[in-house]
């Protein structure tokens, strides 16, 4: 059962992520799209679309149990949040909406079984039961709605009478390109981790294994920023080669000549900032320095061809052709991606990929190669990976740290 909420208690957010401005101009540019498509109403489950779109947000997008928020977007009329009576002020302190809905007893599993009848009989009751209806679907990715297959089933068959389209992709034409705001948020937590790396240049020592170096970045990071995701902290004594795990595992040491992969995930207001590099445990042998010189140049290649119209299947192009020019090939299938509230964004930046890059967007261009190895051993692993927002005529790099500063423990 749904009851509305006859009043705020505030008239405006007073946590809010965003301005009122901000939220108006997301609203109106998504519904653009909608008339565009003809779509009557979005509905939204997604976490990260939540908060985009609404500012919601909260930690039990996780919890496996009763859906934290629904919002629906209809085209002429005022979007709807339907929350967990408990989450009321959650909704309250963060979005600009008026038409709060809340579900009484939400912990009872016949209610949460219940969720997506109540959500089909809002959408009915705003006159959109034979309308056509946005799902967060798409050829793109990247959104899911968080429920059971049940969950989902009940709800399409709620809605026999509407016409129910892919809209995904529809809200990343509108997600993928950031305002001033989103880019300094972006910007804010990548500085985060170049102010850390400083910190762990001063503070390494010897006898610090790879779970020492994690749980130091994730300290002083929750020192400066909001919110970070376990660090990504590779070293290459690892004895099989395992990426983008966290630092977390017992009795990996860095020994001199190991290679280390930093990649620390910080978040300001949700956004996530990176600036990847990769560390040498002691002095780098000459081939070694080459190698690494060679993935700076052939990612320096890359930011100066990013600007509006290119492809993103081009960018790869221009870093597999910066290796060629060495008689090497680009190992890897992919050189970056879109950043935002999701870690990875559209346009992915990867081998035949035709999405055309826009002014506005903002994205992580990092090159990658890896060098022999023995066995299952990971090998001298090469990496590196900064952030650039798109211009008018080109780009614009963030911040980032300095690539000739490579050794851990000289």
């Amino acid at each position: 059962m749904l009851q509305n909420l006859e009043q705020r208690n505030w008239e405006t957010p007073i946590y809010a992520d965003f301005p009122r401005s901000e939220y108006d101009d997301r609203i109106s540019r998504f519904r653009h799209h909608m008339q565009e498509e003809k779509i009557d109403l979005l509905v939204i489950w997604d976490e990260k679309n939540a908060r985009y779109f609404t500012g919601f947000h909260n930690n039990l997008y996780h919890g496996g149990s009763f859906q934290p928020a629904v919002i629906l977007i209809p085209i002429d009329k005022e979007p709807v949040i339907i929350v967990p009576d408990f989450f009321c002020g959650v909704a309250e302190g963060y979005t600009y909406l008026n038409d709060i809905r809340l579900m009484v007893n939400p912990h009872v599993t016949a209610n949460i079984r219940n969720t997506p009848v109540m959500v089909a009989d809002t959408i009915k009751e705003l006159g959109y039961g034979k309308g056509r209806i946005g799902l967060e679907a798409g050829s793109l990715g990247g959104m899911t709605i968080p429920r059971p297959l049940n969950d989902i089933d009940r709800f399409r068959s709620e809605l026999e009478q509407a016409t129910l389209v892919e809209a995904g992709d529809l809200i990343w034409k509108v997600r993928s390109i950031k305002s001033p705001a989103e880019v300094e948020a972006l910007k804010q937590a990548t500085r985060a981790s170049i102010d850390t790396y400083i910190e762990l240049v001063g503070h390494f020592h010897p006898s610090m294994t790879e779970k020492d170096v994690g749980l130091f970045i994730r300290n002083k990071l929750l020192e400066k920023i909001q919110d970070c995701e376990p660090p990504l902290v590779t070293a290459s004594g690892r004895r099989i080669p395992m990426y983008d795990v966290p630092a977390w595992d017992e009795g990996i040491p860095l020994n001199p000549g190991d290679r280390l992969i930093l990649e620390p995930l910080p978040a300001h207001k949700g956004y996530y900032g990176s600036c990847c590099r990769i560390f040498n445990i002691g002095p780098l042998k000459d081939e070694t320095l080459r190698q690494a010189e060679l993935v700076d140049r052939v990612q320096e290649q890359a930011i100066a061809a990013v600007k509006p119209g290119v492809t993103t299947g081009g960018l790869w192009s221009v870093m597999n052709d910066g290796f060629k020019e060495v008689g090497q090939e680009y190992v890897f299938d992919q050189g970056g991606h879109g950043v935002g509230l999701n870690i990875h964004e559209p346009p992915m930046i990867a081998k035949g990929e035709d999405l055309v890059v826009k002014e506005g967007m903002v994205m992580a261009i990092e090159t990658w190669t890896i060098g022999a190895s023995s066995g299952r051993d990971m090998g001298e692993v090469f990496g590196i990976e900064d952030y650039v927002v798109v211009t008018k005529d080109g780009c614009d790099a963030f911040p980032g740290y300095p690539k000739d500063q490579r050794v851990l423990g000289a």
